[in-house]
Parts: structure tokens; sequence; C-alpha cells
């Protein structure tokens, strides 16, 4: 009896013992989230994209469903000449949420729905898309990272495998996937990097246009080291992707057409033709040439012009150019 409590005691040891060495370790074990499907194993195209974007739709609408709400409080209080005590709270938490400062109620309204406002789903679903190479990269299936999005203290998400010495970053790890939409929907709605997406923004509200993706995505400079390379690469796969759009038929597409290249037409001018000897006759014409050291010619090139296509429209149906599989997350894994 004694031998057998001794073999428990030591296997209960060697149990603790075991889970310390884990919790003391700077390596997690790899563990996928048991509701991310798995996208890699899907090989129809068209199947797996579906896949991915039904996906991440509910959560999508559950965080645009929370901007609104913000947004129509933000409405309501704008109306008032003056907040409630309860009101005042309600919006100070607001503010504080999104980093606004303001000496006035009013002010703080006005600078805060310039930044609780909603992201178009063909963005936030083509920058996913993008970021996580369709859903498979190791981010997106252990820590609910389907944005690449960093963090900066010690064990706040996954370690990347590349990361260069002394660098003190991860890659943030959420409990689930609304919880990664919401983060995304912050951080572009409250970042300084994101100014100018929320500046587009603010002006097609103000001109009532509506909130167009491809137009916020020129917003996203700073989004990516690969800077227009990124947006361009963006606004492919918004319009390449259209059909999986539930706005698709009443969204304008233009602007995420493929740039198309400037041609430069030179037209050659007329030769001028002069006499092949010139006689003066008049003496003091003859002085006046010898008092003229040089004489320069310049002929303007008035009808030389750039010649740009203007119908962006007409290139909305070329799609042989837009980013497709596979596509390389940004954060080396």
């Amino acid at each position: 009896m004694q031998k057998k409590i001794t073999v428990l005691i030591l296997i209960a040891g060697l149990g603790l013992f075991g889970l310390y060495t884990l919790l003391q370790s700077d390596d997690t074990v790899d563990v996928e989230k048991s509701d991310v499907p798995d996208f890699a194993a899907i090989s129809d195209v068209n199947a797996k994209k579906t896949a991915f974007f039904n996906y991440l739709q509910p959560a999508f609408d559950v965080v645009t469903a929370e901007v609104l709400a913000e947004r129509a409080l933000l409405t309501t209080w704008q109306t008032k000449v003056a907040l409630t005590t309860d009101e005042q709270t309600q919006l100070q938490a607001m503010a504080d949420m999104y980093k606004v400062t303001a000496d006035t109620d009013q002010q703080v309204i006005a600078m805060l729905l310039a930044q609780v406002d909603v992201i178009p789903e063909e963005l936030v679903f083509s920058q996913s898309a993008n970021e996580t190479g369709w859903g498979t990269s190791r981010f997106a299936k252990q820590g609910h990272n389907f944005f690449g999005q960093w963090c900066f203290s010690k064990g706040c998400g996954i370690v990347p495998n590349q990361r260069d010495q002394g660098a003190a970053h991860e890659v943030a790890s959420f409990d689930s996937i609304a919880a990664s939409v919401r983060s995304y929907f912050r951080n572009i709605n409250r970042n300084q990097s994101y100014l100018p997406l929320r500046d587009i923004r603010s002006e097609l509200r103000i001109n009532d246009e509506r909130i167009n993706a491809c137009a916020l995505a020129a917003g996203l400079i700073n989004y990516s080291e690969r800077k227009q390379a990124y947006i361009n690469e963006i606004r492919a796969m918004i319009r390449h992707n259209r059909q999986f759009w539930r706005d698709n038929a009443s969204t304008d597409y233009a602007l995420c057409a493929a740039p198309q290249p400037v041609v430069t037409e030179i037209v050659e001018e007329e030769a001028i033709e002069l006499p092949e000897v010139i006689t003066l006759t008049d003496d003091s014409a003859i002085a006046e040439v010898k008092n003229i050291d040089s004489t320069f010619v310049e002929a303007k090139n008035s009808d030389s012009k750039i010649v740009e296509s203007n119908k962006t429209e007409d290139n909305v149906k070329n799609d042989t150019v837009a980013a497709e599989e596979p596509i390389k997350s940004v954060v080396a894994e």
C-alpha cells in the first residue's frame, strides 16, 4: 500500500512539474481554434471563397451593428442643447475608447462622428483574405487573427517564427472571430495611421454619397509597408470578387479598376525653312548684327500632349489583374 501511495505521489509530482515547465516556457503549444474551418482543405476556389466570407459574415454584422448603435446615440446627442448626467457618462466612455478629447460635449460628438462609422464588407473581407491567405495562416487558425494585427506585451499573442532579433512584438491572439473583427474596426477607426481613410469617409458623408470600399482603400496607405502596391492589390481583390458582395449591384467599382498606362503622344512640328543666304544692304543693320553676341531660337512644343483613358468604368470588366490565391500574409509566420 505504501508503495502505491509513493508511486501516486511521484506521478502527481511529475505532472505538476510538467505543467509548471509549460507555463514558464516561452514556447506555446500550437493549438488551432476549433471553430476556424480548414480552408486549405477546400480545393475549389469559389467554394473556398464562399466558406471564408460566410465565416466572417456573422461577426462582421455584429460589429457593424454595434458601431451603428454608437453612431445613432451620437446623432441623437448632437441635437440636444445639453446632455443628462448619464448621457455625459456614456459619451465620456465612448470618447475614452476612441481616444478623443475636446473642450465641449458637442466638440467631442463631432469628432466621434468622424471615427464611429462603418467599414464596407468588401474592404474588410478583402483585407482579411489578403492578410491570412484566405484563412490558412497560422495566426488565423491558432489566434483568430484575421487582419495581421500586432500586440506588444509578452504573451499577448503568437510569436512569429521569423521575428527579428531584439523585436518584442507578437501577432495578437483573440478568443473569437468577433473579437478579431471588433479589434480591426477600432484600429481603423481610432489609429492616427488611418486618418486618411476616415477623412475620405467623412467627405463622402458630407456629400451624402455612399461609403465606397474602393474609395476608402486609398486611406490604407499606412497599413502595409508596400504602400500603394498594397492598395492596388486590395482594390483588385474587391473588384475581382464582387460577385460575392451583398450590395454589388449598387456599388460603383470604377475606382477599383486597374490603372491604365499613360501614353505620351509627341506631335512633330513642321520644319521652319530659312533662306541659305541673308543679304543685309543697310550699313546700320550690319552694325546692329555685329553688336549681338548670340541668338537663341526656342520652338514651343505646344502640340505635345498626354493622353489618359478616362473611361475607368470600361476597365472594371478586366479581372485578369486581380490578386489570386495563394496570397501570402504580410506577417512572417
